[in-house]
């Protein structure tokens, strides 16, 4: 009786930490500033509202304006012809600012953009820089795994005024990886002294 009690006890374990995990994973895999889904995602009822408040939503963080980060997808994109390359432009809060995917490209480089811009925001240095170090430096490695947010391909570079980080832009499409950096650069050059 004592052993089928102590094997009970040890799936019942096994079980809820397997769902603690599910629910672990699941939040990790949100984008950084996203609110998620308020009431559950179901539309207010009519009549008086009996509601919890809103989450809390931050004021906009500093960027690129709407129309520079245009400018510079757009050039980026050209820096790449023959390529089929999308661009992401977040901010400093690392929130998405602009997703460019121009026709004839697949849409997953919105986000793989995304990731090597959160990437270059996050470290402060070209994801090429954030590759390298993961080779030598086991914390790097360990945090780039841990959160899906984080890719280390080259293409992801952060955005400067002076030498205050306001953002980054991520280019994802171009083989190998080192062209998309190129054209994420041509991207910033295109835009750079209009920067502010």
């Amino acid at each position: 009786m004592k052993e089928i009690l102590v094997w009970c006890a040890a799936v019942l374990m096994v079980t809820v930490s397997a769902a603690g995990a599910d629910d672990t994973k699941e939040k990790s895999a949100a984008f950084p500033g996203d609110l998620g889904r308020p009431f559950d995602g179901l539309p207010l009822p009519n009549g008086p509202l009996r509601r919890p408040p809103w989450p809390s939503r931050p004021p906009p963080a500093r960027g690129p304006s709407v129309d520079l980060a245009l400018q510079a997808a757009q050039e980026a994109v050209a820096a790449c012809a023959g390529s089929h390359v999308g661009v992401a432009i977040i901010d400093s809060a690392g929130t998405p600012k602009l997703y460019y995917i121009p026709d004839g490209t697949a849409g997953f480089h919105a986000y793989t953009g995304f990731r090597k811009a959160y990437t270059a925001l996050t470290f402060k240095m070209p994801t090429s820089e954030v590759g390298a170090l993961t080779k030598s430096d086991a914390a790097v490695a360990a945090k780039i795994t841990a959160d899906t947010n984080f890719l280390s391909f080259a293409g992801g570079v952060p955005i400067k005024v002076g030498d205050e980080i306001i953002g980054a832009i991520g280019v994802s499409g171009a083989e190998p990886s080192a062209i998309d950096e190129k054209c994420a650069n041509a991207g910033l050059d295109k835009i750079k002294i209009l920067l502010k």
